[in-house]
């Protein structure tokens, strides 16, 4: 990851931004059409407030309850956007570090800050912009996990609580198997084991077992419906004898 991202690499040099004297109105229409929660409030390019949803609401409903008691001559549309603002949003230089931006914006409590250059606004970073773009972590509450590494790891899948649960539940499973099918698993590799290559009976097997089995006496070579091991051989009785 580069460690030398600055504002001016991330920013947003097209952002939605009202003038003092707008219509109230006109600006939360704004809000609403582009889905946003903030316009920034500029006076000639200078970054001179903020105007937040909220306090867009706030201000129209108090419009409404003072045209209800005045009349018809006091309306939302005489509001303006001057009487709803709050402070400026936090500015940057383009050329400040992204670190230096997700500091600032846990230092003021804000999810945006306005890129400023010669005293005019350029351009907005939001703390998502941050995150994309990998910023070091500060190991702040709400940046992630990754502050002991400082950058994103894109490489490691993150298990859902879903998920989890799911592997929970399909180990539970295995750990409550039939004991009578694991039984019956058993005795069939049983008898693949002591299965030889052609169908029949390996004697070698039998042999290791200690067990008798049919097969051809590995000394004399004669065909024996019992052979037994002896000195590490199969054997039919007569040879063990000897």
């Amino acid at each position: 990851m580069r460690t030398d991202t600055t504002v001016r690499d991330v920013m947003h040099r097209e952002f939605l931004g009202a003038s003092e004297s707008d219509s109230l109105s006109d600006a939360a229409a704004l809000l609403v059409e582009e889905e946003t929660n903030c316009l920034v409030v500029v006076r000639g390019g200078e970054p001179v407030g903020r105007l937040e949803s909220r306090d867009a609401l706030d201000a129209l409903l108090d419009a409404t309850g003072d045209a209800e008691e005045a009349g018809p001559n006091a309306g939302v549309d005489d509001r303006t956007v001057s009487d709803a603002m709050g402070p400026p949003l936090p500015t940057m230089s383009p050329d400040d570090s992204l670190t230096a931006v997700e500091e600032r914006l846990v230092a003021e409590g804000t999810d945006r800050v306005v890129a400023v250059d010669d005293g005019e606004a350029v351009g907005v970073v939001t703390d998502g912009d941050v995150l994309v773009a990998g910023a070091p972590r500060t190991g702040v509450d709400g940046f992630g996990d990754e502050a002991a590494t400082g950058d994103l790891r894109r490489d490691e899948t993150v298990l859902s609580t879903a998920a989890a649960a799911d592997s929970d539940a399909e180990r539970g499973a295995g750990a409550t198997i039939d004991p009578e099918s694991t039984a019956d698993r058993a005795e069939v590799e049983s008898r693949d084991e002591t299965a030889g290559t052609d169908g029949g009976t390996d004697p070698g097997a039998g042999a290791a077992s200690g067990a008798s089995t049919q097969g051809v006496c590995e000394s004399c070579g004669a065909l024996v419906p019992e052979l037994v091991t002896a000195n590490g051989q199969a054997v039919c009785p007569n040879c063990r004898e000897v």
